[in-house]
């Protein structure tokens, strides 16, 4: 898969071009990603991923968005697809465009759309104006052909990034897993921190959060490093005991003692165990923390180990 940041840099073959921000790339996404590379693949045309690496939430409503996935993580698992190019751009370059324009400019012109694959409640273009109606114009123009494939469902509910959003908030992990088709995971660095977990007795690696996620608790969860998977204790939230401000991921993994700052880990949701809340003092936080350290070995022998 070729990912590309700017339109001008795409070839001018014909295209099978399927739309949106793919945050979370759960089984929707897949269904239209899917139905591209089917299509490309029959008529020997280029599909392309468009998509963006800020996202329109993040410019319009920032204060509140929370992310699913960070972009490397969101390429990771396009790229598991046979997709020829992902095209992922700043939204700010096409927030002001029309709905015409965007079709007629960007659509026809610059990607070369033979078909266009999308959900059935897909908006485009300046106030979201563009609409299926919108798209239809063009395809009985023969522009190009308009492919709407079936929502894909859950309990009798459409799968969505929103939805998704909340079943992670509300600690439904196994919903989570239904609607994205995988665990809900977090990948980062992990980095030195305040190593107030070590002198607790519990001591954590540290992962700076680029993006807020829909998390704020202590979870169990599995580490996946060096191809080697564990169980920890995750805990994501702003430390209010210690009056925090910012947002961090800390987890201590079970029975493991290894330097391994500067590593790249993966950490999975299982289970919300608690939320964050604000100890009287360091005594009662220690007493909270062995208790959940129990938890965790308790859980960890259900699961298998």
């Amino acid at each position: 898969m070729n990912i590309k940041n700017k339109i001008d840099d795409l070839s001018s073959a014909p295209k099978v071009v399927t739309i949106g921000n793919f945050d979370g790339v759960h089984k929707g996404h897949q269904s239209l990603i899917n139905k591209a590379c089917d299509i490309a693949s029959k008529n020997e045309f280029e599909s392309l991923v468009f998509t963006f690496d800020i996202l329109p939430e993040e410019i319009f409503n920032h204060h509140k968005f929370q992310r699913l996935y960070s972009n490397p993580l969101k390429y990771k698992y396009i790229n598991s697809f046979d997709i020829d190019t992902l095209l992922s751009i700043d939204f700010h370059l096409m927030k002001d465009f029309s709905a015409t324009y965007f079709c007629e400019e960007i659509l026809l012109k610059q990607l070369n759309t033979k078909y266009l694959v999308i959900g059935d409640n897909f908006k485009f273009g300046k106030g979201r104006k563009g609409n299926i109606e919108k798209l239809r114009e063009y395809e009985h123009s023969n522009d190009f052909h308009l492919i709407i494939p079936k929502l894909e469902q859950y309990e009798n509910k459409n799968i969505s990034s929103t939805r998704i959003r909340k079943l992670i908030n509300d600690g439904k992990f196994i919903d989570v897993e239904n609607c994205l088709g995988r665990k809900y995971i977090i990948e980062g660095t992990v980095t030195h921190g305040e190593k107030l977990g070590r002198k607790l007795g519990y001591p954590t690696a540290n992962i700076s959060l680029d993006y807020d996620y829909p998390l704020d608790g202590i979870y169990f969860s599995q580490v996946s490093l060096d191809n080697k998977k564990y169980y920890a204790l995750s805990s994501v939230g702003n430390k209010p005991t210690f009056n925090g401000t910012k947002k961090l991921l800390e987890v201590f993994i079970l029975d493991f003692n290894e330097d391994i700052y500067g590593s790249k880990i993966e950490v999975s949701f299982l289970e919300l165990m608690r939320r964050q809340i604000k100890f009287s003092d360091e005594d009662a936080l220690i007493k909270q923390m062995n208790e959940d350290h129990k938890y965790a070995i308790i859980n960890s022998k259900n699961y298998g180990i």
